[in-house]
């Protein structure tokens, strides 16, 4: 191959890429996948139990689905920040025990927050839902590992079974009229780096490219957990993402972050928008995250450290901007950054050993 002929696979590589990032930028502005706060809402189009044909439970609820080691949440029906919260770190706990995408739930999750922002539910069917939306998930990007897939409902104590979960899913999906494929943060973050490395010539050594990537697809799965990022605009949090990245690896002046903005203005997916509040939330979560709590809980001697001093001379990589207490808790995030400090294999038998079971709530 000539070098006019790769200099026009280059060109047209990042103009596919320009493309891509165009039609999620298309479907963000259309406002099809925006989702309210529902949490705060008091009418709803629907009520999920006239969709079901069945009547509420009485009392408080039927038993739950238990989480060991989590703490419980006060006996009430409404669903609520902790609950959704919970039933993020289940998914996360499946997908992995499961060996599947986590991008996985990251698409349940915004199927799930529409579908709540559509019709009411109370915790029992909320529950539902979820294990639904994971259903419809994993049948969309990973249609291989439906077989596995159907004990989930086991995991209801007899609650509810696949038959209920196909009910529910039929629901789910007219009420979204179908739309099952959001721009999501991840999506936005993998093709923004996309976009940069093939338009800038930047000197990062090929593991730190590899790093900035599973680092930023860290900090958007750390998003999927808090109820915050619900409403916020995935194109900005995957370029806080990033941003974050850069500075958990290479400190806050690093040179590469201005070059980021640059590349994101150039293609509409940045227009000067201030980042710190979802930067700094972002942060917030990485240090209550069991990634973090892992980090601190090793000896500093056995760390890897990788010398680069040609972006800011620092040789530590994703360390928090504040301190992280041992008994940092939720929510669960795994990283593979390459140079881990604990090796994904470890977080992810750690994570494996705990029993796949809802929170109690």
């Amino acid at each position: 191959m000539t070098a006019t002929e790769a200099e026009h696979k280059v060109y047209e590589e990042r103009e596919a890429i320009s493309d891509s990032i165009a039609s999620l930028l298309h479907q963000e502005k259309s406002g099809a996948y925006t989702c309210v706060d529902y949490l705060a809402m008091k009418d709803w189009q629907l009520d999920v139990y006239d969709l079901l044909q069945k009547s509420r439970p009485n009392g408080n609820g039927p038993q739950d689905m238990e989480l060991e080691s989590q703490p419980q949440c006060p006996v009430d029906t409404n669903i609520d920040d902790y609950c959704r919260e919970q039933i993020v770190e289940w998914s996360f706990r499946v997908v992995d025990y499961f060996r599947i995408d986590r991008e996985v739930v990251v698409l349940s999750l915004s199927m799930l927050d529409r579908f709540l922002a559509i019709c009411k539910c109370d915790r029992s069917t909320f529950k539902l839902a979820a294990t639904t939306t994971l259903h419809v998930a994993v049948k969309l990007l990973h249609p291989c590992k439906l077989g596995e897939l159907g004990i989930l409902s086991d995991l209801s104590r007899g609650e509810f079974d696949m038959k209920d979960v196909a009910l529910m899913e039929k629901h789910i999906l007219e009420s979204l009229n179908w739309k099952l494929h959001p721009p999501t943060s991840i999506a936005f973050c993998n093709l923004l780096l996309d976009y940069f490395f093939s338009s800038q010539n930047i000197d990062m050594a090929p593991t730190d490219i590899e790093d900035l990537y599973d680092i930023s697809s860290f900090f958007t799965e750390l998003a999927v957990c808090e109820y915050y990022f619900v409403g916020q605009i995935p194109s900005l949090v995957a370029v806080s993402s990033i941003i974050n990245a850069l500075e958990g690896m290479f400190g806050p002046d690093n040179k590469v972050a201005p070059h980021i903005l640059k590349a994101a203005t150039r293609i509409n997916t940045y227009h000067n928008e201030d980042l710190s509040t979802i930067t700094h939330r972002l942060w917030e979560l990485y240090e209550r995250s069991e990634e973090c709590a892992l980090h601190n809980n090793l000896d500093p001697m056995d760390e890897e450290k990788t010398p680069d001093t040609t972006l800011s001379g620092s040789t530590d990589i994703f360390v928090s901007k504040g301190s992280c207490g041992a008994d940092a808790g939720s929510p669960v995030s795994v990283s593979t950054t390459g140079k881990p400090m604990v090796t994904a294999n470890e977080v992810m038998c750690a994570m494996r050993s705990q029993a796949l079971r809802n929170g109690s709530w």
